[in-house]
């Protein structure tokens, strides 16, 4: 078999077209496809940047407003602070990172465990009031609260990050 004849030649450039033209399908799919994700995910921002604040409102005003007004947390906190979460889980909790998720389930749990175990109009245990705190705003030993989740879905300890990143 000649290697110079034409008719290899042509069977060489044909195989060299098609895989060329196979690895250039694949790369605009792999393109389209990153540019789907890219385009989803942003539009996954945008709704978090509308829902997040509404979220971290809720936590203001039975958390840490209420712990600094001296607000007793009774049964009746717990069940309404567990309410207003429910209501806001209904719209806004399709667009929770995972890690927020986690955070959110563990406060209505939290919160749910306060509301069986007190009775009306009495105080909420300490123990629970601080697990309630831990799971909003975390804690040492404890790890990151969802507040601190939520704050990194939005991007505001980005810079911080790529500040450590650029020092090592």
């Amino acid at each position: 078999m000649d290697l110079n004849s034409p008719a290899v030649v042509a069977l060489v450039a044909a195989a060299v077209s098609v895989i060329g033209t196979l690895l250039t399908v694949r790369a605009t799919v792999r393109t389209n496809h990153n540019a789907a994700v890219q385009t989803q995910f942003q539009e996954v921002i945008k709704r978090r940047i509308e829902c997040y604040p509404k979220l971290w409102k809720i936590h203001i005003r039975y958390e840490t407003n209420w712990t600094l007004a001296g607000q007793p947390k009774t049964r009746e906190w717990a069940e309404q602070y567990a309410q207003e979460l429910n209501d806001f889980n209904l719209e806004g909790g399709v667009f929770f990172s995972q890690p927020v998720y986690a955070k959110f389930y563990e406060l209505r749990s939290h919160l749910y465990q306060a509301m069986d175990a007190t009775q009306p109009g009495a105080e909420v245990s300490q123990d629970l009031t601080f697990k309630i705190r831990q799971s909003v705003y975390g804690g040492p030993g404890y790890g990151p609260g969802m507040s601190t989740h939520i704050k990194d879905d939005l991007g505001s300890y980005q810079s911080a990050s790529l500040a450590r990143a650029g020092k090592k």
